[in-house]
């Protein structure tokens, strides 16, 4: 048996980290250099690697007093400060919990048209954010006065709330979120006019919070160990470690949806930016719209002679091939780029839109001769 988690603690809380910090930044790079966009969810999302990088360090500074130890072979004074810094990584952790299952919903408001699926998604915005401030609230003034909590030397001291019981409801409501945003996408995309392959890779992509859910499961299991009253910061080290977990795979499963842009950059390379398009002779985009594999021959194009010393006019098509091919531009964002509804019909539907560009312009030849 491990008599010791420190070390183990520190090493996977750090590293879970840094997978936070490079899914995020890859995320915001992915938003801000390719689709051009930064939304709510992004900052929300930030403010999530913020608390969570709070809650790790709230818990490394307990580890330096005790946090992972056994009862034994901590000084007193150290495990006061151990438990007094584990119940601030505690506070923190809540509320980061809080921003991550917010950062989810608002990225699922951009693409779903319903009412009742807005609603839904606010409400557990709305929800899961007072919940988790109450329940923070509760955790420091479960004991009068506060450092009670933490020291129980302090005479009159006494705690009258159970916050074990509160901790597990604020768990199961966690869990049950993630359930929630993660089953709502396939009620949005099983409906609409795709192909099922394509229905079946954009609803899993936008619902691995499902793994989230089950951290959430696990984490709220091992809360029991806040009963613990000879060993605390060493019985609630599991609990710990599943509440850094379930941030964690709430980061990834929120930015894996959104790097879709990126990871088309990589695999075939800036000629589908967003920011630009490509141009073919009129008289070719027939065949390069049936074929976007392959390129515009140099020098081609419809032609229309002009007369003497005036030039060739030469008219194009810009084909506006756009990178943002996420998850949420295949649903089509309904914010700020959010497309005008139209009445379809029965079969109401997200409608995919080209933007086509064309251009004419006069080229100086002389010695142009008639097409």
């Amino acid at each position: 048996m491990v008599q010791d988690y420190a070390p183990i603690l520190n090493g996977v809380m750090w590293t879970q980290v840094a997978l936070a910090a490079t899914f995020i930044a890859l995320r915001m790079y992915t938003r801000y250099f390719i689709i051009h966009n930064i939304g709510w969810d992004d900052i929300i999302m930030l403010v999530n690697l913020v608390s969570f990088i709070g809650y790790v360090v709230s818990i490394t500074i307990g580890v330096g007093y005790g946090i992972g130890k056994k009862y034994a072979v901590v000084p007193p004074a150290d495990y006061s400060k151990a438990m007094m810094w584990e119940a601030i990584g505690q506070g923190v952790c809540i509320m980061g919990i809080a921003a991550s299952k917010g950062a989810v919903a608002v990225f699922l408001l951009r693409i779903v048209l319903k009412k009742w699926h807005i609603a839904l998604l606010w409400f557990c915005i709305i929800s899961t954010t007072v919940l988790c401030t109450i329940t923070t609230t509760l955790l420091f003034v479960q004991c009068r006065p506060t450092a009670f909590l933490w020291d129980h030397t302090i005479e009159g001291g006494v705690c009258w709330l159970n916050f074990t019981a509160v901790g597990l409801t604020m768990g199961a409501w966690s869990a049950a979120m993630d359930f929630v945003l993660a089953i709502l996408p396939w009620h949005v995309i099983m409906g609409l006019n795709m192909k099922r392959k394509e229905k079946l890779t954009v609803a899993c992509g936008l619902s691995l919070g499902v793994f989230a859910g089950i951290c959430s499961i696990i984490r709220t299991y091992e809360l029991q160990a806040l009963s613990s009253l000879d060993e605390y910061v060493y019985d609630t080290v599991p609990m710990l470690l599943w509440s850094s977990t379930e941030v964690l795979m709430t980061i990834i499963c929120a930015c894996i949806p959104v790097l879709r842009p990126l990871y088309v950059r990589l695999k075939y390379g800036s000629h589908g930016d967003s920011s630009g398009g490509r141009s073919h002779p009129l008289n070719d985009f027939d065949k390069k719209s049936s074929g976007m594999g392959s390129k515009a021959q140099s020098g081609a194009g419809s032609k229309v002679y002009m007369g003497p010393g005036e030039g060739v006019l030469r008219t194009t098509v810009k084909y506006h091939e756009t990178d943002n091919a996420s998850e949420e531009s295949i649903l089509r964002e309904m914010n700020n780029e959010r497309l005008p509804v139209q009445n379809f019909g029965p079969n109401d539907g997200i409608k995919r839109t080209d933007e086509i560009h064309v251009t004419s312009y006069d080229v100086k030849d002389p010695k142009a001769s008639p097409v």
